[in-house]
């Protein structure tokens, strides 16, 4: 339903981009109901895209909010794809195939902000397929050599007392 409850932004997510220079654009892949974009939209530009047409429709009256409705899994190229953005953020959400492509997107200097569940998350709840849960350093392993990582993290978060296993990843674009 559309009148369910934003959940808060995650913590952590919110302390990394506290970290960032305000200014400049920052695409939320996978945005959802916009909780991140609303948030951020006081600091950046921000590109929400989603498949789903409903949640973004939610983000369309804010000024500093463009939405983008795309399905990120078929194999049409993105309309955004031959865009850079200061930040990349990415939170609960894990598309292997495009991984690689998440990362070009990120702006000579941009940051990219990965949050998403991780092998063991299926003691706690959804989701529980492997193939939306990364593996063991996944996320350092596809980080291209021209990033350096500011933050990595992996293991038990607990935030609004549910507990789940994740994986985190803040870094730089250096070249």
């Amino acid at each position: 339903k559309m009148n369910d409850i934003i959940s808060p932004p995650s913590k952590w997510v919110s302390e990394m981009i506290a970290r960032i220079e305000p200014g400049g654009t920052l695409i939320d892949i996978a945005c959802g109901r916009g909780r991140h974009s609303i948030e951020f939209s006081k600091k950046f530009f921000i590109y929400s895209v989603d498949k789903n047409n409903e949640f973004l429709n939610n983000l369309k009256n804010n000024m500093n909010i463009k939405t983008i409705c795309q399905d990120l899994e078929n194999q049409q190229k993105w309309s955004f794809s031959d865009k850079k953005f200061n930040v990349v953020l990415v939170t609960n959400y894990l598309f292997r195939e495009k991984l690689n492509a998440i990362f070009s997107l990120v702006d000579l200097n941009g940051y990219i902000i990965y949050e998403t569940f991780a092998i063991g998350n299926e003691k706690y709840g959804r989701p529980s397929n492997p193939n939306y849960l990364l593996k063991k350093n996944e996320l350092l392993l596809f980080k291209p050599d021209n990033f350096d990582t500011i933050e990595f993290f992996e293991g038990l978060k607990i935030e609004n007392s549910k507990k789940s296993i994740v994986q985190r990843l803040f870094a730089k674009r250096i070249s």
